[in-house]
């Protein structure tokens, strides 16, 4: 993880989750819902609030989130006592076992890694997918003209075409991908994907 990305997430975890936890992201859900192996063993990579994991074990998948910062973690356990959640960082992972999940979620993070970092951060998921292993992520651009906004936050650009090469280059396939507008801020893309580890 980038560290002033890092830095600015521990600084402004509260804020961070009450804006997360008030935006319900319809079209990850709906995504990971088709297209994730139902009830299966499943990490939230970049967990952040605890929104995602929540709703994960909520409609029966046995989850597991992963984040970088402490002070987000706290602000998660806080919100969901009930969640499973630990310390673990992009792109290489280190504390999560080989072939642990058959699901993956990485929703609103990997932009967040410098562009030299994100094949390892691929190569990372492969590691800890099982074969056929399901990946839902998410990447969202800059909604400044710089690639580092204005809280210190990175946001690396990454198009359909990158994204599809990147998880190709890990060995997962690409079986959806598309970019649309965020509901709320329509200034704002989000490039969402479905992959599959061959």
């Amino acid at each position: 993880m980038d560290d002033q990305t890092l830095h600015a997430y521990n600084e402004r975890a509260g804020a961070f989750a009450a804006n997360m936890r008030a935006v319900a992201p319809n079209r990850v859900h709906a995504l990971m819902a088709r297209g994730f192996h139902p009830g299966a063993p499943t990490a939230d990579i970049g967990c952040g609030s605890g929104r995602d994991t929540a709703w994960l074990l909520n409609n029966g998948f046995a989850t597991v989130g992963y984040d970088a910062s402490p002070a987000m973690l706290a602000e998660a356990r806080a919100a969901f006592p009930q969640l499973d959640l630990r310390v673990a960082a992009l792109p290489a992972l280190h504390v999560v076992p080989d072939a642990s999940y058959d699901n993956l979620l990485c929703n609103a993070v990997l932009m967040h890694l410098p562009a030299a970092q994100l094949p390892l951060a691929a190569a990372g998921f492969a590691r800890v997918l099982r074969p056929g292993g399901r990946l839902v992520l998410s990447v969202r651009r800059s909604q400044e003209a710089i690639e580092r906004e204005g809280d210190g936050r990175l946001f690396t650009p990454i198009d359909r075409d990158a994204l599809e090469a990147l998880l190709a280059g890990a060995g997962i396939r690409t079986l959806e991908a598309d970019e649309q507008p965020e509901e709320r801020r329509a200034h704002i893309s989000w490039l969402l994907a479905l992959g599959e580890l061959v």
